[in-house]
C-alpha cells in the first residue's frame, strides 16, 4: 500500500500517521499481516470520525477513527452499553470490534444505498427502527439532556468563537424556554441514538441498520426525531408525515409541540457540535445554516403552540 501523505475527508484529513495506526489495528484484531489488507481507502461518510474501507479474506468492512474533536463530544464507554442493547434487539448487528479507549472500530460493511428522506417507503422503514430502538427493554445508565449536551460542547469552544450570529441570544432563550416547557410534557424517556441522521441508516431492499452509537443514551424521544428532521431538509408537512408514521395516528396537540420543540433543541445541539468542529478548523456549511434554520423555525412555532 502506497503512502497516502494527507487526504481531506468529510470527518477530518487522514494521515500517513493515521494510516499507520489503522493497519496496526487491523492486524491485531483478525491476527493479520499488513500484505494481507486489500484496497483500504477513505470514505467520505460522516463528519465526527475519519471513516475507512477495507478488504480482508475474502470480506469488506468498515474502519472508523476519530476524527477532530470527537473525544470532546463521545463518551466511548456509554457507545460501548448501546451497541450491547440495539445488538440484542437487531437494530445494529454490524460491529467486529471497538476499543473504547482509543475510539476505533471495525464494522461489517452492508451493501446499501443512500437513505433518500423523502422516499415514503425509506422513512416508515426508518421511523420503525426508531420505534423499536424507544421499546427496548434494557435502558443504558446514562442520561442524554440535550441542553446539558450543548452547553458540554460550548465550555469547550473559544469564547470568541461561540454564538457569532445574529439575535442568538434570543434564540437561546427560546430553546432554554422550551427545553422546561417540554420537561413537563409527560413524555417518556427511551433509549435514544442521539445523532439519527441519513448517514447513519444502512439501507437495502431487504435490511435497515442504524449504526454509530457514539451519542446515544437515555433520553427523550424527541431527539431522535429531531435529529432525524434536522439532517435534511423537510416541510412542515413532511415533519407532520413523520409524527403521524411514529404514533401511528394523529399526534395530539401536546405530542405535537413536544417534537416541534426537540426539532428545535436538535437544530441548537447541532449548531454547538458545528461550532466546536468550526473552532478546530473543519468547516460545517452548509449544515450549519441548516441547523441554525431549524432552530429558529421550530423554536418559534413550538413556543407558540406552548403558550397558544
Amino acid at each position: 500500500m502506497c503512502n497516502v501523505k494527507s487526504i481531506q475527508t468529510t470527518g477530518g484529513v487522514y494521515t500517513d500517521e493515521i494510516k499507520s495506526l489503522v493497519i496496526r489495528n487491523i492486524c491485531r484484531v483478525f491476527d493479520c499481516n499488513q500484505e494481507e489488507i486489500e484496497e483500504l481507502s477513505p470514505v467520505q461518510a460522516g463528519m465526527t470520525n475519519i471513516v475507512l474501507s477495507f478488504k480482508y479474506n475474502g470480506g469488506k468492512y468498515i474502519y472508523r477513527h476519530p476524527g477532530l474533536g470527537s473525544n470532546a463530544l463521545v463518551d466511548r464507554g456509554r457507545e460501548t452499553l448501546m451497541q450491547k442493547i440495539v445488538e440484542d434487539v437487531g437494530i445494529d448487528t454490524t460491529l467486529v470490534a471497538m476499543d473504547v479507549d482509543e475510539g476505533w472500530k471495525i464494522a461489517r460493511y452492508i451493501e446499501h444505498r443512500d437513505f433518500d428522506y423523502h422516499d415514503l417507503n425509506d422513512m416508515v422503514r426508518a421511523i420503525m427502527l426508531f420505534r423499536r430502538l424507544h421499546e427496548a427493554p434494557c435502558r443504558v445508565r446514562y442520561n442524554f439532556d440535550v441542553i446539558e449536551k450543548a452547553e458540554g460542547i460550548e465550555a469547550k469552544i473559544p469564547k470568541e468563537q461561540y454564538g457569532n450570529f445574529q439575535g442568538f441570544a434570543e434564540l437561546r432563550e427560546r430553546c432554554y424556554k422550551l427545553h422546561e416547557l417540554a420537561k413537563k410534557d409527560g413524555i417518556r424517556w427511551c433509549n435514544v441514538h442521539g445523532d439519527a441522521r441519513d448517514v447513519n441508516f444502512l439501507i437495502n431492499k431487504e435490511e435497515i441498520y442504524l449504526i454509530d452509537w457514539e451519542y446515544g443514551g437515555y433520553g427523550d424521544p424527541g431527539f431522535d426525531i429531531g435529529s432525524y428532521v434536522a439532517g435534511g431538509i423537510h416541510t412542515r408537512e413532511e415533519v407532520d408525515r413523520i409524527l403521524f408514521t411514529y404514533y401511528r395516528h394523529q399526534p395530539t396537540k401536546l405530542q405535537k409541540r413536544h417534537f416541534y420543540a426537540y426539532i428545535a433543541l436538535s437544530g441548537w445541539f447541532y449548531m454547538h457540535w458545528a461550532m466546536l468542529k468550526e473552532s478546530k478548523g473543519q468547516a460545517t456549511a452548509p449544515h450549519m445554516e441548516r441547523w441554525h434554520k431549524y432552530a429558529e423555525e421550530y423554536s418559534r412555532l413550538a413556543l407558540e403552540m406552548y403558550e397558544g
